[in-house]
């Protein structure tokens, strides 16, 4: 039998939530190196939404261990945005009496989103109470994460 109760914070979350636990903080928390990079597989949609998400988080705020779970994000908000043009220009929403495959794809890809999202920090319900560096000269973040 698994673990009971909520999943634990990576510590960085923590940090960024202001350790509202109080608990120790884990000193020896594996922690990922590297620099993250879009890979060359994504769609074009993709790419537009990994640019957006990687140019709205503060630095350092992903590690190329997040890659995988970053680009799996973005591939599902490309299927959710081509079923969603489908059915807005006349695509059938139910197909002899059958639930039109692009709902389903559609459906299937928000529920990718919202696990994906959430376990990258995504949703607004993720990000209550992170808190970021205070912007220093010369750009928008400041000098990265605390910690």
């Amino acid at each position: 039998m698994g673990k009971r109760g909520p999943k634990p914070k990576p510590t960085s979350l923590r940090l960024l939530d202001g350790n509202p636990s109080k608990r120790p903080i884990q000193p020896d928390e594996p922690k990922p190196s590297g620099g993250i990079s879009m890979p060359e597989h994504l769609q074009e949609a993709s790419k537009k939404v990994w640019n957006q998400i990687i140019e709205s988080m503060p630095p350092s705020f992903f590690s190329v261990a997040d890659m995988p779970l970053l680009a799996a994000f973005c591939e599902a908000w490309a299927d959710h945005s081509r079923a969603t043009e489908a059915l807005a220009h006349g695509a059938d929403m139910a197909n002899g009496g059958r639930v039109s495959p692009l709902i389903t794809i559609r459906n299937q890809a928000a529920r990718t989103m919202a696990t994906l999202g959430s376990r990258l920090g995504l949703s607004p319900a993720d990000r209550v109470g992170l808190k970021t560096p205070a912007p220093q000269e010369g750009g928008k973040w400041g000098g990265g994460l605390i910690g």
